[in-house]
């Protein structure tokens, strides 16, 4: 099982890939740029590694304590993390691959946006609620 500690510190590097992300994808001309598209998929791979683990280890845990509160706390925690993936599934692809005219690269920066805010939400909710009631259930 990962620790809380190395999981808040994905949640930092992801949040920072964020930060760099948001700037880039605000650059019509790097569509299909291959440094861009090499952050982007560590980006991905980042989230979706942290996001699996926290399904097979904060979620499992949150959801077994026998309170129904946390159960529907920790069910609320596996539903964003599936929007997440649901979203998220082709975006990097689109990325890499659109030749990005004015529309193509209008509708992805406005998708680009949407992602970055789901998942800096998604990493606050973590910070502070969920980390904070693993921590009290240990």
């Amino acid at each position: 099982m990962y620790s809380l500690d190395e999981l808040k510190k994905q949640n930092k590097e992801i949040s920072q890939l964020c930060d760099v992300l948001s700037v880039l994808m605000e650059q019509q001309s790097l569509h299909n740029n291959p440094f861009v598209c090499e952050l982007m998929t560590r980006f991905k791979k980042e989230v979706w590694v942290h996001l699996v683990f926290e399904d097979n280890t904060i979620y499992a845990a949150l959801l077994h304590t026998g309170d129904e509160k946390i159960s529907n706390i920790a069910k609320s925690f596996h539903d964003s993390a599936k929007e997440i993936k649901h979203r998220f599934a082709g975006f990097v692809r689109h990325w890499c691959s659109m030749p990005g005219s004015d529309s193509e690269h209008e509708m992805l920066s406005k998708e680009s946006n949407e992602i970055f805010t789901l998942i800096r939400n998604r990493i606050t909710y973590e910070n502070e609620q969920i980390f904070p009631l693993v921590e009290q259930q240990q």
